[in-house]
């Protein structure tokens, strides 16, 4: 097997990449399609522009934007360069994971071991739809949140070395605490500050990783959201053009006609949190959190006057 592995890693490992971008080039589609409730498997791709079906020749992933540089061929229309990004992203979270959970030295748990890169995809790849759809649109549909649970929970009780019951104990401490802060927002502020659709990812990411890895996914998804607003305001402020990232409740509530039943109301700026928790996942998945928890102990520590270990 190790003569296996040297012969065709190299190729299993480009199989791997060139797989992911195959989904992420239909993770586009979904991204643009559900959002606005058209189904994602008819019609075919097409230009957004002049609606001319895209051939097949100028739809493989990376390659065709690169060649076509990010036009039409048929009206010479830009496309965003969200497409190529996506697809890319898709083809690295696949090798990574293939890298991390497939051994090829070891045949006899090949088959769990692609079962694992399968699944795992799913949960990533549902993660980077999320980012994607609540960052322009500021929803997070059902129609991602909950495949995906129900796969995350088969996942922890079918597959050798599952979570089992601590998927169930992620669950609930992750909807949990956001229902928490939801109901919070209501007797604070009168209003929801925080969506339904976070309580689904969180509660998401728990089946898939656990308890344990919570409290890193909620901070570290609060730091990030908060750099990002700075980001957002010192570049508005220095060229002098506005940004998209941000939005007051009154415009928020525009969206989603809410105006009439929250008039009167104090404003606030709010901001797509999805993306923020999809991305803090995301890197709890590939990196663990080992290091936030020896950081955590530290501080505790610390804080109590005891010496580390």
């Amino acid at each position: 097997m190790v003569e296996l592995q040297t012969a065709f890693g190299p190729t299993l490992l480009a199989f791997a990449f060139v797989w992911g971008t195959l989904w992420g080039s239909f993770l586009n589609v979904v991204i643009y399609r559900l959002p606005l409730e058209l189904s994602v498997v008819h019609p075919g791709s097409r230009c957004g522009a002049c609606g001319t079906p895209i051939r097949w020749y100028d739809n493989v992933p990376i390659v065709s934007f690169l060649l076509l540089r990010g036009r039409c061929r048929a009206c010479g229309a830009r496309y965003s360069p969200r497409y190529m990004l996506v697809e890319a992203a898709c083809g690295v979270l696949s090798l990574a994971i293939f890298r991390a959970v497939v051994d090829l030295g070891s045949p006899e748990d090949l088959p769990w071991d692609l079962g694992w890169w399968l699944a795992w995809q799913w949960f990533a790849y549902t993660l980077v739809a999320i980012a994607f759809i609540d960052l322009e649109h500021t929803i997070v549909p059902l129609e991602l949140t909950v495949p995906a649970s129900v796969l995350g929970a088969v996942v922890a009780f079918a597959f050798p070395n599952g979570l089992g019951l601590e998927a169930v104990y992620g669950m609930g401490v992750g909807a949990g605490f956001l229902l928490l802060i939801v109901g919070l927002g209501w007797l604070i502020f009168r209003r929801e500050a925080m969506g339904m659709g976070d309580v689904h990812i969180l509660g998401m990411t728990g089946l898939w990783l656990g308890w344990r890895a919570l409290p890193f996914v909620v901070l570290a998804s609060s730091l990030q959201a908060l750099l990002a607003v700075l980001i957002a305001r010192v570049y508005g402020a220095v060229t002098g053009r506005g940004q998209s990232l941000t939005m007051t409740t009154e415009q928020l509530d525009e969206r989603f006609d809410e105006v009439t039943e929250n008039a009167g109301l104090p404003s606030h700026t709010v901001i797509p949190y999805g993306p923020f928790l999809a991305l803090s996942a995301l890197e709890a998945m590939l990196f663990g959190t080992e290091a936030f928890w020896w950081l955590m102990d530290r501080v505790f520590l610390s804080l109590l006057g005891a010496q580390a270990p």
